[in-house]
């Protein structure tokens, strides 16, 4: 299944006030009646702002110091960062955690060695978008002869992070033939200190060297749109939502670039992602467990709305459930070639855009 799917938790009197005040008296508890159900209609929580890949635009990026890009027509790259969220959830609790809803994705179907190749191919589009704007890109013999280059402490690869508050596992690799790279405004997926500036001031020295630009992309994507209610403690109900497909994710997509005239010292400008961009299907989602405690509510809920705990009192009443729960795990499993083809649409859209600041801010 691609559509998404939606799982809810909420309160269910099954009855009147009334009724619910003579089953609390009874003294069969202080939660009342419970009820529970999967891909109910209510709406989950607003996700993130989402644009579809084609409404892309400059207007969902964060530009700070775009000038740098002036400051000469040569440029390096000697690193593009390739990332995909390999595992995602999401949690909801309602009236003060008697009901929860809890859920798991992970991405099934891509290994490094695929991951690397997908790299290759967005870098190579990169390369042959930057050619195009008229600017001199540095071959790699002249980059990995630099001083500054030799100075880098690359990050092994595949590097995976789970960023601290964040639910996301990313894998994050470089093509093969390059270093991954690891820089402060690569926070959260970092695996340094952001007062280790040792890479910082290699690529300055680089810069200085070759008196060039130096360009470290990054491109990441998810393979869900999750949204949920959150944790309320009055609120009775609880929900969380999964939109399957392939997603750019905001912050981690940027694009970095540096100047310097010397190693100790450079300047450095950013086009960052703000909002989630839905870029289309890679695969299919399929549910692999769920384990609640629907048939013990509905039990429950059909034992207060039939009044027998008022006409038939000496009748055994069913347990009260204290809690409801709902926990669900799925698999995105992709399609090799449907990955390919909107990863590279992704790409292409990207630095489409990054091309466009840069041709607006040529030198002199």
């Amino acid at each position: 299944m691609t559509e998404g799917m939606h799982w809810n938790l909420g309160g269910d009197m099954g009855g009147s006030d009334w009724d619910r005040r003579s089953v609390l008296h009874g003294g069969m508890g202080v939660m009342g009646a419970l009820a529970t159900g999967g891909f109910a209609a209510s709406p989950a929580q607003a996700a993130d702002r989402m644009v579809p890949l084609a409404g892309m635009s400059a207007k969902n990026y964060f530009q700070t110091m775009a000038k740098v890009l002036a400051r000469t027509d040569r440029i390096a790259v000697p690193s593009y960062r390739f990332g995909l969220v390999m595992r995602n959830g999401m949690g909801a609790s309602g009236g003060s955690g008697t009901t929860k809803v809890d859920l798991t994705a992970d991405l099934v179907g891509v290994d490094p060695a695929m991951m690397r190749q997908l790299a290759h191919l967005v870098f190579s589009d990169f390369i042959e978008r930057l050619r195009a704007t008229g600017r001199t890109v540095l071959g790699w013999n002249e980059i990995s002869a630099s001083e500054g280059f030799r100075k880098l402490e690359p990050t092994p690869a595949p590097f995976l992070k789970k960023p601290f508050a964040d639910s996301r596992t990313v894998a994050v690799v470089s093509p093969e033939y390059l270093p991954l790279l690891t820089i402060g405004p690569e926070a959260p997926l970092s695996d340094r200190s952001p007062f280790n500036l040792k890479n910082a001031r290699a690529i300055n020295a680089m810069s200085a060297e070759l008196k060039c630009l130096v360009m470290t992309p990054s491109l990441v994507l998810d393979f869900a749109a999750l949204s949920g209610s959150g944790h309320s403690v009055y609120g009775d109900g609880a929900n969380v939502d999964i939109k399957p497909g392939l997603f750019l994710v905001p912050l981690f997509t940027h694009f970095n670039f540096y100047h310097a005239k010397i190693a100790l010292a450079g300047e450095g400008g950013r086009l960052i992602l703000e909002d989630r961009v839905a870029v289309g299907q890679a695969g299919q989602l399929v549910q692999t467990s769920n384990f609640n405690n629907n048939a013990e509510i509905e039990e429950w809920n059909a034992y207060v709305r039939s009044n027998a705990w008022w006409t038939e009192p000496n009748m055994a009443a069913p347990s009260r459930p204290t809690l409801g729960y709902n926990y669900s795990t799925y698999q995105y499993r992709v399609d090799p070639p449907l990955l390919q083809a909107a990863v590279m649409d992704a790409a292409r859209a990207t630095h489409g855009l990054y091309m466009g600041v840069i041709n607006a801010n040529r030198p002199a």
